[in-house]
C-alpha cells in the first residue's frame, strides 16, 4: 500500500518559505530594503481590508508586522554616514518615525485612515527603491559604482 500523499498545501507552504529565506540570505543590504518595503505594502493592506471588513484580529495581526517593518526599516539608517548616504538617512528617519506613530494610531484606534496614509506614503519610496536599484545595477555592470552607493 502506498503512504497518503503529502497534502500539497502544507508542501507548497514549505517550499515558499524556504524559497524565502534563501532570498533573504543571498539579497544585498539594498535588496532586503526593496523587501521590507514589499512586506510592509502586503501588511498595510492586509490590515486596510480587515478594519474594512471589521475582522479585527487579522488586522491587528497586520498592523502589528507593519510596525515591526517600520522599526526595521528605521534601524537600517545609518544617520552618522557622511555624504549623500547620511544625508538620505536623516531625511528617512522622521519620515519612518511619522510612519510608525500613524501605524500605532491606526492600531488603537482600530482606524484605517492612518493605515490609507501610511500606504499612500510607501508607494512612491517603493517605486523610487526600484529605480535605485535598477540604476545601481546598470552602474555595477558598467563598473561605475562609486563607493558609499555599494548595495
Amino acid at each position: 500500500m502506498n503512504p497518503p500523499p503529502e497534502d500539497t498545501g502544507e508542501a507548497m507552504q514549505a517550499a515558499h518559505q524556504t524559497y524565502r529565506k534563501m532570498q533573504t540570505e543571498t539579497a544585498s543590504p539594498a535588496e532586503l530594503i526593496g523587501m521590507l518595503y514589499d512586506a510592509l505594502l502586503r501588511n498595510l493592506q492586509r490590515a486596510e481590508n480587515g478594519l474594512t471588513a471589521h475582522d479585527i484580529e487579522p488586522a491587528h495581526h497586520a498592523l502589528m508586522r507593519a510596525q515591526d517593518i517600520v522599526l526595521e526599516l528605521i534601524s537600517s539608517l545609518d544617520v552618522r554616514a557622511g555624504g549623500e548616504a547620511g544625508d538620505l538617512a536623516r531625511q528617512m528617519s522622521p519620515l519612518y518615525e511619522y510612519m510608525y506613530r500613524r501605524l500605532l494610531d491606526a492600531s488603537l484606534r482600530k482606524d484605517k485612515a492612518p493605515v490609507a496614509e501610511v500606504h499612500a506614503l510607501v508607494i512612491p519610496l517603493r517605486q523610487a527603491w526600484t529605480v535605485a536599484l535598477e540604476q545601481l545595477a546598470t552602474q555595477a555592470a558598467s563598473g561605475g559604482v562609486r563607493e558609499g552607493y555599494r548595495a
